[in-house]
């Protein structure tokens, strides 16, 4: 079952490492770049909301919540035919 621990958490973090450990690194310096932790996980650029990927068949123990700005959101959308509802 996929998992939808709160984007940029310790728990997201901890849980992204054991499934992805670059796009968790990636994000690590994302965040310090920016300085902030509510950014996109994937650009920096804000605002970018809580999400949840959905309609999706997740592999076991991945990751599938993420903040997404709307260029990332459109952009990852398109590559990978992701559709996202906002988290919680």
């Amino acid at each position: 079952m996929a998992l939808y621990p709160k984007p940029h958490s310790a728990e997201w973090f901890t849980a992204l490492q054991a499934f992805n450990p670059q796009q968790a690194a990636a994000t690590r310096q994302i965040l310090e770049s920016s300085g902030r932790e509510d950014v996109c996980s994937v650009c920096g650029d804000d605002p970018a909301p809580e999400l949840k990927i959905v309609g999706e068949a997740m592999p076991a123990n991945a990751v599938a919540s993420i903040r997404l700005c709307d260029d990332c959101r459109n952009m990852r959308g398109s590559m990978y035919g992701e559709t996202y509802e906002p988290l919680g």
